[in-house]
């Protein structure tokens, strides 16, 4: 609520006047003459200036839809104006709007209505010291607030408290509410004495051990103070008298964590102070979406590290060592517990890749979650490149400071204290430099040259497999025994994500311009490229490889649209033609190079003449180029660009756009690399729709392939059911095997699911943009299955989707007759899964999984370019409701 404070106006009466006779004795009554005007009076005090205000309701009042909505969306803006420690630390803040207008009301109430001290359920300080590294270890933070130690009863001799933790006492300090949006905190507590606190707690309890580090008051040191303003509504959730929860909780939507860094004697830190600004929350951000821990109100790393200190590593109990890994404990996670946000956050990064199995804090299971990159590419979350849009000053110690916490994290194997365990890959036996004590010898090996270029490549050593590993066979078993006809062995995947070991090539491509020209009936699709060996155009070799030590061939596609299902102007890709580098060159279909490096190839596929958003691409197929003769890699290693490259061709309307292949890699760094999928060639998600197209229904079916199938992978599909994973009712099994029954549901996603824009640009996925709203009459339905998915075994199916048996006619041949599904509803099948969600499209138009002639008004279904008067039956009614700017607004449903 927004109150004017009156204007307050200094008013001077001047009053002046004389007396004077008239007459002789004034008895006829007649008036003196007028005086003179006297002298001004003094001036009165200067007024204020109106501001408006934005005051919190109590938690004693009943809160109002008004009162709530406006908590919700306040965004406060908290600045600190000073820090002064003389004893308890007093703080000097001010609260503001996102509109700049002074917050006050705020910590008016306690939370409860018998505390005999104030508590602020929505302020929350803390406050640390930077200690230098010694013996080359890292600085770390030492928190004032982590200080409960061991006590001993003088009458029992009982020791209580072993575990340091956050004391109840610090959250009751003295919060001042100036009036006009400023306010002063008083801590509790006097750190200048908390050293000599602890050492006389510590001697009544000798025999248990707390190691809180060094807390010494140093006026000269660099402190951080974190201020944290979040929460629910004043009056809502457990922010009540008493603490009961009377009314649904509604919370702060954008939290505030103020940061400020000072040196108590002088004041705010400078550049050329100590700091241990490590990772940007930008960075985080760019997978998680938005940091929002501890119940959404820590939003920042920077706050993360003043509590997550080394002081809080006996805050769960240490499990046992055994063979097998660790058990005993549900909250081990490697020496540390939740102390040491190094140790935490890398084991967590960690996951899966971990040695040891049975991390687990707080039911987070961390090895079984799953990292969307190459973990090896550091600077995805450390980054102090000049060049970096979320730079910190210490961003590179990742590599110029090693040490064993940080190490230790992710290569768990290891026991530097013996020199014992085991390395990642299981290639040597414990430390190779041996016992350390300490950090001080560490960068003598691990220098940040090694650390980045050597230990931390962005290789995936098993990447590229199967259809993508090398050599490939010509038929079954040759040349390679064990390998069916276009498979081969195992070899490293290179990642342009990060560092490259030294003399591997980075591949890139180019296309110029793409032309489609020649009589009716028979025109050609030109495609005027070029290939980039380490940044230079190559000139392809005559005959054999096209570059020396350098086998393979990288394919280039022409994709385009033509009539379906009734449909005459699709708005998908539904056809293409495509043709190797090796054949082009071998065929004499292309001339070239001109004096930039550009071939000019005609591929021998007819364009139809009818065909729209004709785009050519270069670089999407398995088998491009592996690189030999490299010392490091003898079996060959698999080159990949950093995304294949796309152009339309001229005169044509190009797709409309849907998601940014730049969105793509904020997770994946390099798509299709770790995860490797494709063996890294498909790794442009502005063009997986070329080949994952409406019309693309799993193939794994039969015998082979456990009887499965029954899921279209068109991307839309494939991509909301893989990221969906966690939300869906039905696991998504497609590419599922015996050890792996459930396909893509061990998925995790990192981020905020409903966050639509994560992926998709802005007007897509919610049709709100001109070209994806001209779109809707002309999307084309997917297709389920089209195969025999008879299954005359008594064997249980895997892989099969479930769908195919609820909505569909089962395990039948549906070559004939496909199971099909509606353009809009399929995409949002891939995360609202449930029978429920199902009905309700269905009841609204939608049709899921359904036989084709159940839905359309004929029997049979046209072939693809076949012109035909073919209409569906049902009509999706999604938009009525779901279109931009109506009753159930799709981004307004994922906000």
């Amino acid at each position: 609520m927004k109150f004017i404070t009156l204007i307050r106006l200094g008013l001077v009466m001047l009053i002046a006047g004389t007396l004077a006779g008239c007459g002789d004795d004034g008895s006829n009554g007649s008036p003196g003459a007028t005086g003179a005007q006297g002298p001004a009076g003094p001036a009165g005090p200067a007024g204020q200036d109106a501001v408006a205000t934005v005051a919190v309701a109590s938690n004693t009042a009943t809160p109002t839809s008004a009162s709530t909505a406006a908590w919700a969306a306040l965004a406060p803006q908290v600045t600190v104006q000073s820090v002064t420690i003389a004893s308890a630390p007093v703080v000097n803040f001010t609260v503001k709007d996102a509109a700049g207008n002074p917050v006050v009301g705020l910590g008016n109430t306690s939370q409860s209505a018998t505390a005999t001290v104030p508590s602020y359920p929505n302020l929350a300080f803390a406050l640390a010291k930077l200690v230098p590294g010694t013996s080359g270890a890292p600085s770390k933070w030492v928190s004032y607030i982590v200080t409960t130690v061991p006590t001993k009863n003088a009458t029992t001799g009982a020791i209580t408290a072993s575990v340091p933790t956050r004391p109840s006492s610090d959250n009751t300090g003295t919060l001042v509410d100036n009036g006009n949006g400023s306010y002063t905190y008083t801590f509790y507590r006097d750190i200048t004495k908390i050293k000599d606190e602890v050492a006389a707690a510590t001697l009544t309890a000798p025999n248990v051990a707390a190691d809180l580090g060094d807390l010494t008051y140093n006026a000269n040191a660099v402190h951080r103070l974190v201020i944290q303003l979040s929460g629910n509504a004043p009056g809502t959730g457990s922010n009540t008298p008493n603490g009961v929860t009377v009314t649904p909780s509604v919370a702060m939507e954008n939290p505030a964590n103020a940061i400020y860094d000072f040196i108590p004697a002088t004041g705010p830190v400078a550049a050329t102070d100590p700091s241990r600004d490590i990772v940007a929350t930008a960075k985080c951000n760019e997978c998680h979406g938005k940091l929002a821990l501890h119940g959404g109100g820590r939003v920042e790393t920077k706050y993360c590290v003043v509590c997550h200190t080394d002081q809080r590593k006996y805050g769960r109990t240490e499990a046992t060592t055994t063979a097998t890994g660790f058990s005993g404990s549900t909250y081990r996670i490697g020496g540390n517990a939740v102390g040491d946000f190094p140790n935490y956050v890398h084991k967590l990064h960690m996951s899966h890749h971990l040695s040891k199995d049975g991390y687990n804090y707080a039911n987070i299971l961390f090895n079984e979650i799953t990292y969307p990159q190459d973990i090896k590419n550091c600077v995805k979350c450390h980054d102090g490149s000049a060049t970096s849009n979320a730079k910190t000053a210490n961003g590179d110690n990742w590599k110029n400071v090693p040490n064993r916490l940080v190490c230790g994290a992710c290569h768990d194997g290891i026991n530097f204290a013996t020199g014992g365990g085991t390395t990642l890959n299981g290639e040597f036996a414990g430390h190779v430099g041996g016992a350390k004590a300490d950090d001080s010898q560490c960068a003598l090996c691990h220098d940040a040259t090694s650390i980045a270029t050597i230990y931390h490549v962005t290789v995936d050593p098993e990447g590229s497999s199967g259809r993508a590993g090398y050599p490939a066979n010509t038929a079954l078993d040759t040349p390679t025994p064990g390998f069916p006809s276009g498979q081969g062995p195992t070899i490293p995947l290179a990642s342009q994500l990060g560092n490259l070991p030294a003399g591997v090539f980075k591949m890139n491509f180019e296309i110029k311009q793409v032309t489609v020209a020649g009589a009716a009936g028979a025109k050609k699709a030109t495609v005027v490229y070029r290939i980039l060996k380490d940044g230079l155009p190559v000139t392809l070799n005559a005959t054999g490889f096209l570059m020396n030590n350098v086998d393979g061939t990288p394919s280039i596609y022409v994709a385009y649209a033509v009539t379906q299902d009734g449909i005459t102007n699709p708005a998908d890709w539904n056809a293409s033609t495509n043709m190797t580098v090796k054949a082009l060159r071998d065929g004499a279909l292309q001339t070239g190079p001109d004096a930039d490096g550009f071939y000019s190839a005609t591929l021998s596929g007819t364009i139809p003449d009818a065909a729209k958003m004709v785009t050519a691409a270069i670089g999407i197929n398995y088998q491009g180029f592996v690189q030999l003769g490299h010392p490091e890699f003898p079996n060959g290693i698999r080159l990949r660009e950093p995304q294949f490259v796309m152009k339309l061709a001229n005169g044509y309307t190009a797709r409309r756009s849907i998601v940014s292949n730049a969105k793509c890699n904020n997770c994946h760094g390099q798509l299709g690399v770790s995860p490797s999928f494709h063996g890294g060639a498909r790794n442009n998600g502005e063009g997986c729709a070329i080949c994952h197209n409406a019309n693309n229904a799993t193939g794994h079916t039969g015998a082979a392939n456990s009887f499965g199938g029954g899921w279209n992978v068109g991307i839309k599909n494939l991509v909301h059911s893989i990221h969906g994973s966690a939300k869906r009712e039905q696991d998504f099994s497609y590419e599922a095997t015996a050890a792996n029954p459930g396909g893509f549901a061990e998925v995790t996603y990192p981020g905020i699911l409903k966050n639509c824009e994560t992926c998709h640009v802005a007007g897509a996925y919610d049709f709100s943009a001109s070209a994806n709203s001209a779109a809707l009459p002309n999307l084309l339905w997917t297709t389920d299955a089209k195969g025999d998915m008879s299954n005359p075994t008594l064997l249980p199916s895997i892989g099969l989707s479930p769908w195919v048996t609820i909505n569909g006619a089962g395990q039948i041949n549906y070559s004939a007759n496909n199971l099909v599904t509606s353009p809009i509803a399929s995409a949002c099948f891939g995360c609202h899964d449930s029978s429920l969600a199902v009905a309700h499209m269905e009841s609204n138009g939608g049709t899921i999984v359904r036989l084709f002639s159940s839905v359309a008004s004929t029997a049979t279904r046209p072939a693809i370019g076949t012109a035909s008067t073919m209409t569906f039956t049902k009509t999706e009614q999604c938009t009525l409701c779901h279109g931009s700017g109506k009753v159930a607004d799709i981004k307004a449903m994922h906000e």
